[in-house]
């Protein structure tokens, strides 16, 4: 069995670059992670006997210029994003939305307490890299903000 942090940062890196299937194999472990409406499914089975030496290349996506130049708000802290103050509630911000500095954009649940994150910048939000309810590690991307001239 494959530790769980690395099953799950492979289905990051699925997600992130849009991708409908993942095919690992690692020792005597094959690892299926397909992509099914947004969700990822996990299919882990013994190493299959046939063996295809195949060189595949993965190309990351580039990065959207707008993107670039947007400041990158980053978690102070390791929890549960919550992009909404409540469920079913409409979310603190989206993509288009504009920002002034101190106003909330998130939470984040650490250790049973809610912290509101606050925009750090005055502009526009361009990017939103997290999902309502996923796990932030400390330093990681909540939104780009692209700063007002």
């Amino acid at each position: 069995m494959m530790e769980i942090k690395k099953i799950a940062e492979l289905a990051k890196i699925l997600k992130q670059n849009q991708l409908t299937k993942l095919d690992l194999t690692e020792g005597d472990v094959r690892l299926v992670l397909e992509s099914a409406g947004g969700k990822v499914v996990l299919q882990e089975m013994p190493r299959e006997i046939e063996i295809f030496e195949e060189e595949t290349t993965i190309t990351m996506e580039e990065k959207n210029p707008v993107e670039e130049t947007a400041f990158e708000q980053k978690s102070p802290l390791v929890g549960t994003v919550y992009l909404a103050p409540q469920a079913g509630s409409a979310p603190y911000v989206k993509v288009g939305d504009k920002v002034k500095k101190g106003d909330a954009v998130c939470i984040v649940e650490s250790m049973k307490m809610f912290n509101t994150i606050e925009a750090q910048k005055d502009g526009e939000i361009v990017a939103i890299p997290v999902d309502n309810g996923q796990v932030v590690e400390f330093g990681q991307v909540l939104v780009c903000i692209r700063e007002e001239a």
